[in-house]
């Protein structure tokens, strides 16, 4: 999420900055450069919905200057699916040439040898490709579309390929819900086979709905059965550093009963801070900015980038009071994300309560 060596040299300027509800550095922005998808996932809106254009290319260009200006590290592009859009690449360049380092996620299958190459060649550190089971026949169910799988699966190859033109982790993301996890014990040794860095199990999010969220039943089927076999191989494989990793809907039994509710910060909220408004941002497609992912379309944006600079917006009103709302307990949005835990434990540490 952030760069702890920026934040263990400036710790006692973060201090104050969450003292006083005051911006620090948008350390790490994600892009939703673009909404739609080619694909037509079951936990997905975004294939379902229209929307409106997206932000210019040339604006998105703008902003990425600014964040470099304000000392972003990172710049994470997703969508829907971002590389319908022909201009990942430059930013991609643009972004590497400020110092920043991009990452990416895609389903993958619009990526050619040639997108491949020149993603890399552009500076592109790190790619999250979504496998949703070593199994064909169900990652192609989950994804909507046939074929996918051999597509998805060919794009890890390229990227393999194209990797040693510069540094590239590619990482495996699977979302784990009731109708794929019994098929998920060999996906470490598939994501060996086609060569990627590591694998990312992800929760299945509250808004997909009863008919994919995991019941008591499923998530004790598959703690007992499914995930130590997943964690005994990635572990050996190096594709995760830790079991608990393989274990997306916790390991006790406290952990498992807010996993069960699809509160997966297991309670950590409760009592500690999510340092985020202080150091992340969300730029979505049509230019709403938000806290993050959990906060969008969950509370209303913070400040749009047509209108708007992003200096404007990460130092506005709108920002100080969600940063005012971030003391224990959280913005109930938070009580159901997982994406941060690690970091900000780390950030408790470094910078110590207030």
């Amino acid at each position: 999420m952030r760069s702890s060596d920026e934040i263990a040299a400036h710790k006692d300027e973060l201090f104050q900055a969450v003292l006083n509800a005051r911006p620090f550095k948008p350390l790490y922005v994600k892009l939703k450069v673009f909404y739609g998808c080619n694909l037509r996932c079951e936990m997905c809106n975004h294939w379902r919905d229209t929307r409106e254009p997206p932000v210019s290319a040339e604006r998105f260009k703008e902003v990425i200057t600014e964040l470099a200006e304000l000392g972003t590290k990172k710049i994470h592009i997703s969508g829907g699916e971002p590389t319908l859009r022909p201009q990942i690449p430059e930013f991609v360049e643009l972004a590497s040439s400020l110092g920043i380092k991009v990452t990416m996620t895609t389903n993958g299958t619009l990526i050619t040898k040639e997108k491949a190459k020149r993603l890399v060649e552009a500076g592109l550190r790190g790619v999250n490709i979504s496998i949703d089971s070593p199994i064909r026949k169900m990652h192609e169910k989950i994804r909507g579309v046939e074929g996918a799988f051999k597509t998805t699966t060919k794009a890890v190859g390229l990227f393999q390929r194209y990797k040693r033109k510069g540094k590239l982790t590619i990482r495996i993301n699977t979302v784990v819900s009731r109708t794929n996890y019994q098929t998920l014990e060999t996906l470490p040794d598939l994501a060996h086979e086609l060569g990627a860095d590591g694998i990312n199990l992800i929760p299945v999010d509250d808004h997909c709905g009863e008919i994919l969220s995991m019941r008591k039943k499923d998530i004790k089927l598959f703690n007992e059965e499914i995930a130590p076999k997943i964690a005994q191989r990635a572990l050996e494989l190096g594709l995760i550093v830790s079991d608990e990793e393989a274990y997306p809907f916790g390991q006790s039994e406290d952990e498992v009963r807010y996993g069960r509710a699809g509160r997966y910060a297991f309670g950590f909220y409760d009592s500690h801070p999510c340092y985020a408004p202080w150091t992340h941002s969300l730029i979505d497609f049509n230019g709403n900015v938000y806290v993050c992912c959990m906060t969008r379309e969950r509370i209303p944006p913070l400040g749009n980038i047509i209108h708007q600079s992003f200096k404007e917006i990460w130092g506005g009103a709108a920002y100080r009071g969600i940063r005012l709302k971030m003391h224990p307990p959280a913005l109930a949005a938070c009580r159901r994300c997982d994406d941060f835990i690690g970091e900000n434990k780390k950030i408790w540490e470094t910078i110590g309560p207030y």
